[in-house]
């Protein structure tokens, strides 16, 4: 009999010790996988979102051609490096102004100085380019009249259309002599090709006149590229930094603004895009580009145009 009590109680003290473990792993449960969710926004060595979650709230980028079939792209810090419009092709044009002049007839002269005293009459009475010219003596010379002008107004970086017309023409003969390649990213012609097979439409939206661009791609580094875009714009169909340019554009185009991804590394531009309603605007982030804000950062942002391509129609 007291061996039987004894067996007894070495059970019951089993059993407990049994039903106290259970309890103590079904209180653990919960707490364990909670804390499984809150390690994985850790990620490694507790660095990062290890599912990515955030990409799915924030930055959100749009997908091509799944989002929209219409690209509109600007050109400095977005297919073409900066410092090759401010290093290269800006230079070229204020040094080579007179050479171009005499190679045109008077009658053209006498159109390029209307134009650019129509650019100047245009600018605000205090703006710097036209302080400097009441500074200088006026020439009666038509042709250094030109070049002054000229010098006045790329001096303020002013996007205006006649001298942008007057710099294309002297790109043109640059381009058409070799001494002038135009610049692209390394992911341009990749993503041209692309949009190609996928039947995405790639406009041009640019202050650089139309002729410009067509130079800059036509002479590219990486060949003829004008045959990948479907239209061009400039400062003809308003400034870059108004909304109503963006309706322009898309009424051209037989959109809705909300039909358009436009690709821009200005703030200024992408803020006018989203007042007019397109509806997928992007900040293009390059090498030289300059420093985002946060207003830049409410955008969705790439490195490259080839983080726009996508799959699924």
């Amino acid at each position: 009999l007291e061996d039987t009590e004894t067996s007894f109680m070495l059970l019951f003290h089993l059993l407990l010790s049994y039903i106290a473990i259970v309890a103590i792993t079904m209180s653990n449960e919960q707490p364990t996988k909670k804390r499984k969710v809150d390690d994985a926004s850790n990620g490694f060595n507790a660095a990062t979102d290890i599912n990515n979650a955030s990409d799915l709230t924030e930055n959100t980028i749009p997908i091509l051609p799944r989002d929209c079939k219409t690209l509109l792209l600007d050109i400095e810090g977005c297919t073409t490096a900066i410092s090759f419009v401010h290093d290269v092709l800006f230079p070229f044009a204020r040094n080579n102004v007179a050479k171009y002049l005499e190679t045109v007839g008077e009658d053209d002269v006498k159109t390029i100085a209307d134009s650019l005293v129509a650019d100047v009459a245009k600018l605000d009475e205090d703006h710097p380019s036209r302080k400097e010219l009441e500074s200088k003596e006026e020439s009666d010379d038509i042709k250094k009249k030109i070049v002054s002008l000229v010098h006045s107004l790329m001096n303020q970086d002013v996007k205006a259309t006649g001298l942008k017309g007057l710099q294309g023409k002297v790109w043109k003969a640059g381009y058409a002599s070799g001494e002038l390649l135009g610049h692209v990213y390394d992911d341009f012609k990749p993503m041209l090709d692309w949009c190609k097979s996928q039947d995405v439409s790639v406009s041009i939206y640019s202050s650089g006149s139309i002729g410009a661009q067509k130079l800059l791609f036509g002479h590219s580094i990486a060949g003829d590229l004008c045959s990948h875009f479907s239209s061009h714009f400039d400062t003809t169909s308003g400034g870059k930094k108004e909304a109503q340019s963006y309706k322009n554009i898309a009424k051209d185009l037989g959109l809705e603004p909300k039909e358009i991804c436009f690709v821009s590394d200005a703030e200024p531009e992408l803020v006018a895009a989203r007042e007019a309603g397109v509806g997928f605007p992007v900040m293009s982030v390059r090498p030289g580009n300059i420093p985002l804000t946060d207003v830049g950062r409410e955008f969705p942002i790439v490195h490259s145009l080839l983080q726009i391509c996508g799959s699924g129609k």
